[in-house]
């Protein structure tokens, strides 16, 4: 059983049930040695996390759409709680345990071809940044911190999130 801790049950902004249809357990800390040091969300938790669709009931952006950065394609971006109301706010710094997943859709609006998320660790403060592409989500792109590819894409944005308030609901 793969376990994830920070994205629901431990964050009071999360919804508090603690497994997912995936069998995924999601209400205790993750262990293992983080992929690195810096956090407890390796590449295979947040693969095994983003295969059993977990965010779904997370808030969206309303449709897949064309995407306009470096993913290409068209894509759909979800938001966990924390992130949400982060962005809502205004926030120009954001809390810990906030979470993107974009859907990767390649040039189709039918069928999933990746999963791109972002990660601001609920112990550390530092964001994970991964994309994993099916079916097999072997060797997915993983980075820590912001000394990598992702994070000089996402720069830009506010904290590294570049999804707008403006396009949630």
């Amino acid at each position: 059983m793969v376990i994830l801790g920070p994205l629901v049950g431990c964050n009071p902004a999360v919804p508090s049930s603690s497994m997912d249809a995936g069998g995924v357990d999601l209400a205790q800390p993750a262990t293992g040695d983080g992929g690195g040091g810096g956090s407890s969300y390796t590449a295979a938790v947040i693969t095994a996390f983003v295969k059993a669709g977990s965010y779904k009931s997370w808030k969206a952006e309303p449709a897949i759409h064309a995407s306009t950065g470096p993913h290409g394609g068209n894509v759909r971006t979800f938001v966990n709680d924390t992130l949400y109301a982060s962005l809502k706010a205004g926030a120009t710094s954001h809390p810990k345990g906030s979470m993107v997943v974009k859907e990767l859709y390649g040039s189709g609006s039918s069928t999933i071809t990746g999963h791109a998320v972002d990660i601001k660790d609920d112990t550390s403060g530092v964001w994970v940044f991964y994309e994993g592409f099916a079916p097999g989500y072997s060797s997915p792109y993983y980075f820590q911190g912001t000394s990598n590819f992702c994070a000089s894409c996402h720069a830009p944005g506010k904290d590294y999130v570049l999804t707008a308030a403006s396009a949630l609901p």
